[in-house]
């Protein structure tokens, strides 16, 4: 069973096909039950002032994640500064995503860990993946530039072996990269305290987000429980 929506936090829908596909590969691949926790696409403004953008935060028993997702098809190669893709007789070239995601995962983590909710847990260290989702990907990426670059996870099947790919990475820090061990608790407090921080931070469903047509959810009125089931009314504006 995937990820519960108790557990998996959208916190704004994502506007990209692509990006909602990888995301739901990720969460049709994490069980439902303790410890794990997901936030996708949200954004957070760090001690620097800075607006970062995160794709996926995930929580798990072996690790707490900051995926960059990179949905392009074709063929991808470079080194470990530069990428370049190859698709339908066009290159681009990028700055390797990983080192933004690090970056990323550094602020989310300074931002977190000071918040009331973390002063009594061992904040775990955030770890920064990429995951290249296109499932025709050709992945050419070899040495330094394929560190913690993950694909999407496959079976045996016609002669071709299995693959670990962003599920493995999450799951069991099969990725190259991954250190065998996480450093942190990866508990059920601890992910209990860090949902509290990301409220307390200010990281949550976007007004937009909570728009129903027209109107906005602007409170809740009451709720009660009416022979059996819950009835919940709000406001709207």
């Amino acid at each position: 069973m995937p990820l519960s929506a108790d557990r998996w936090k959208e916190v704004s829908p994502s506007q990209f096909a692509w990006e909602r596909e990888a995301l739901d590969f990720i969460r049709q691949g994490l069980p439902d039950c303790e410890p794990y926790r997901a936030w996708s696409n949200f954004e957070f403004v760090a001690d620097d002032g800075s607006i970062n953008k995160v794709d996926v935060l995930v929580f798990t028993p072996q690790g707490f994640f900051l995926v960059e997702i990179k949905s392009r098809p074709g063929v991808l190669a470079g080194d470990a500064q530069t990428w370049l893709w190859t698709h339908e007789g066009r290159e681009t070239a990028m700055d390797n995503p990983l080192f933004l995601a690090n970056r990323k995962a550094k602020k989310l983590k300074a931002l977190l860990s000071r918040q009331k909710a973390c002063r009594d847990i061992r904040f775990p260290f955030v770890d920064a993946l990429v995951f290249c989702s296109n499932a025709d990907l050709d992945c050419r990426l070899q040495g330094t530039a394929r560190l913690r670059v993950c694909l999407r996870d496959s079976t045996a099947e016609a002669g071709r072996p299995a693959r670990a790919g962003i599920l493995a990475a999450l799951r069991r820090r099969e990725a190259d990269g991954l250190g065998p061990t996480a450093l942190g608790q990866f508990d059920a407090p601890t992910a209990r305290a860090i949902s509290r921080a990301m409220e307390q931070a200010g990281i949550r469903q976007s007004q937009r987000a909570r728009r129903v047509g027209d109107y906005r959810l602007a409170k809740l009125l009451f709720e009660n429980v009416n022979g059996g089931r819950k009835v919940r009314r709000v406001a709207v504006q």
